[in-house]
């Protein structure tokens, strides 16, 4: 029998918690089209729809659904995409696509879970240059850490702690793990 390794622990930790991002993203996708897809099923056949901007509201009239390039305001000239805002006007999710290539989705914490600033828990980008990761932010609006598919084509596992005066960076990859301290500028 192999003894228990600590870095086994901590791997299923993040298998485990890659495979609960992605179950999440692709609900989100999904809860997000079903208007779409069954308005798109009730039009009347050969009729085509051209818009820059699609809102779809609630009851109340409140928008809930954004999409569009750009989306209503929302992003910059030349973005494209989708929003989902909840009752108070806020943005929980949100899927774009940037005029430079740079394709990102992100998910906010609710008000009050941290830095009402900064809501942003989890950021998921594939960029132009065919590299992607995967963003944590912890509840002070840092970044925690990142799970990421670098220039090298490796994925990599980047923990991020911040002290009064440096930013300890760790970095576990197949080929190894690197521990770097990086003191910060005042």
């Amino acid at each position: 029998m192999r003894p228990h390794h600590p870095r086994d622990s901590r791997s299923q930790m993040l298998e485990s918690e890659l495979r609960r991002t992605r179950i999440l993203a692709v609900i989100a996708v999904l809860v997000a089209t079903i208007p779409l897809l069954t308005a798109w099923a009730n039009a009347p056949q050969g009729d085509t729809i051209r818009t820059r901007s699609l809102i779809i509201e609630d009851e109340q009239g409140r928008p809930r659904v954004l999409i569009g390039a750009p989306i209503d305001g929302r992003r910059a000239e030349g973005d494209a995409g989708m929003i989902i805002v909840d009752s108070a006007g806020l943005e929980p999710f949100g899927l774009t696509l940037r005029a430079n290539g740079n394709m990102g989705m992100g998910f906010d914490a609710p008000l009050d879970a941290g830095d009402n600033r900064n809501r942003e828990r989890i950021n998921i980008t594939a960029n132009r240059n065919g590299g992607a990761d995967i963003r944590f932010l912890n509840r002070k609006t840092r970044p925690a850490g990142y799970i990421r598919l670098a220039q090298d084509d490796f994925m990599y596992v980047d923990f991020l702690k911040y002290t009064a005066d440096s930013v300890v960076h760790r970095r576990v990859g197949l080929t190894g793990d690197s521990l770097i301290r990086r003191e910060i500028q005042r």
